[in-house]
Order: structure tokens, then C-alpha cells, then sequence
């Protein structure tokens, strides 16, 4: 049995979709009830980070555990429950969804959340394998790009080879279901770079709509973020995120993707067609 937390996150249900497809039983972890899977080979348990009797009682019987969570100040705390959780139960192997270049003394605070919870598995004596993948395409709103006329760039001329959500869950569930990836850090990664001028272009071609692409600086990113109603702290996070990038952009294009899954993974330029077709 495969335990699957954060199971209605974007990797997570795509994650729990992937196991039900090659048919391996498994646990997804929900914090409401009214969130169940309805799929085959999916069994539904309501649960906490922070309720050490409902992680003992959703890892009865489990083997294997997809372990991510919230980008938040206290993921190294809720992911460290986890962990612990799964040393007390006899966990065999834990898959942690991670961040590209995550440490402990990175700038961002998202890759240095990651960072320290990865330590705490390393340390723990279970198993475990690190996915970590770079910006997501699902973070790419690409119809209010084209709807709005202009892309915000705050990553200056920094590339990000994005990678699709279900590509990272297709990864994950090779690793919670096959042989040969404990103690292995995968860096994940879509076919190509692009930076944000690029992405702006993407979306002019796809859409058939004119987008110019505009940088700006820290503060006045951080007052865009602000002004859109996301909580101070987190913005703050946002900026050291994007100075990561500018500090030190990905060039690793990882063909991890297409040796696990077994197939090429998705282009940005793919997503953003699917969001034109859906119309969102």
C-alpha cells in the first residue's frame, strides 16, 4: 500500500491518478471529508500533519509514502510529523516532492524549506527519494496573460525549464512502485529554457493575442503580489525566490523525465494550448 499526502495538491492528485492507472493500491490523505477520490484502487483517509493518531492510522499496512506539502514557514515542521510517522510505522520508502537546489542556507525560502526538510529525512534512517522539480507550467496563468496584454517579469533575464505537474507525478509513482531510486535526488525538468520575453511570445502565438513582456524590479513586484491579496510574508518569499533565480539560473535540462515515465515530457508550449482549448 502507497500512502500519497497532500493528495488534492497539484502533483498529489495527479500522483494519486498515476497509481490508479497502473493499478497499485493506495492511500490518499485528505484534510476534508468531502474531498475523496473516486477512482479505482483508491481508498480515501482524512488526516492531519499535525495529528500524529491520524498519520499512524493512515499509514497502518503502508509500505511506500509521496510525502509534499504546502510551501510554508513550518513545512519542515508539518513534513518533519510525517517522517516521524512513517520511522514509527515501519515505512519501507519515502518519495518527497522537494524544490531545484533545495538547501539549507538558499536564499529562497521555498527551496530552503525544502532544503531542511530533506536533511530531516536523510537523517531519519528511512529510505527516500528527492524529486526536485523547477517552476511548474500550472503556474503559468496564461489566459489572464493574454486576457491582461503584458507578462510581469521580475526574474530578469534568468531561464526556467518548466515542468508540467503530471510529469513530477508520473516521475513519483515510478519511483513508489519500481526498484533502484532510494537514495537518489532527481532534478526534474521540462524539454527546454525559457525566459519570461519567451513564455510572453508562447502565449502571443497560442493565444493570437499581442503581450508584451515587462520587467520590474523587486519593490514594485512585491507591491503587485501584495496588491493582489497575497499574505505579506509570503510575498517576501516570492522576491528571495525570484533573486534565486536571477542569483543563479537553471541550465540543467534533465532528461529524467523521459528515462522514468517512460516518455518525452510535455512542452510549455503543449500546456499552454490545453489552457486555450479549455478556455481558462
Amino acid at each position: 500500500m502507497i500512502l500519497v499526502t497532500t493528495a488534492t495538491g497539484q502533483v498529489g492528485s495527479a500522483v494519486v491518478r498515476a497509481l490508479s492507472q497502473r493499478g497499485q493500491a493506495c492511500r490518499a490523505l485528505v484534510r476534508n471529508a468531502d474531498q475523496a477520490f473516486d477512482l479505482p484502487h483508491v481508498e480515501t483517509v482524512q488526516g492531519d500533519f499535525r495529528d500524529g493518531a491520524s498519520l499512524d492510522a493512515a499509514m497502518a499496512g503502508v509500505s511506500r509514502v509521496y510525502l509534499a506539502c504546502r510551501p510554508l514557514p513550518i513545512q519542515p515542521e508539518l513534513e518533519g510529523h510525517v517522517i516521524t510517522a512513517a520511522s514509527r510505522n515501519g515505512v519501507g520508502h519515502v518519495v518527497k516532492l522537494s524544490a531545484y537546489d533545495a538547501h539549507d542556507a538558499n536564499p529562497s525560502d521555498f527551496r530552503r524549506w525544502n532544503g531542511i526538510a530533506e536533511r530531516r529525512l536523510m537523517e531519519s534512517g528511512l529510505a527516500w527519494t528527492m524529486l526536485r522539480p523547477t517552476a511548474f507550467h500550472q503556474s503559468v496563468d496564461a489566459a489572464a496573460i493574454a486576457a491582461r496584454g503584458e507578462l510581469l517579469s521580475p526574474q530578469g533575464d534568468a531561464a526556467s525549464p518548466f515542468i508540467d505537474a503530471r510529469d513530477i507525478a508520473d516521475v513519483a509513482a515510478a519511483a513508489l512502485t519500481g526498484e533502484g531510486h532510494k537514495g537518489r535526488i532527481y532534478d526534474l525538468t521540462g524539454p527546454e529554457a525559457l525566459t519570461q520575453p519567451q513564455v510572453a511570445a508562447l502565449v502571443v502565438e497560442v493565444f493570437g493575442r499581442p503581450v508584451t513582456c515587462r520587467a520590474v524590479s523587486d519593490d514594485e513586484a512585491l507591491d503587485g503580489l501584495i496588491a493582489g491579496g497575497m499574505d505579506v510574508g509570503f510575498a517576501r518569499s516570492m522576491i528571495a525566490h525570484y533573486q534565486a533565480y536571477r542569483a543563479r539560473p537553471v541550465s540543467l535540462i534533465s532528461g529524467w523525465v523521459s528515462i522514468l515515465a517512460g516518455r518525452k515530457p510535455r512542452s510549455l508550449r503543449a500546456y499552454i494550448e490545453e489552457c486555450r482549448t479549455a478556455g481558462r
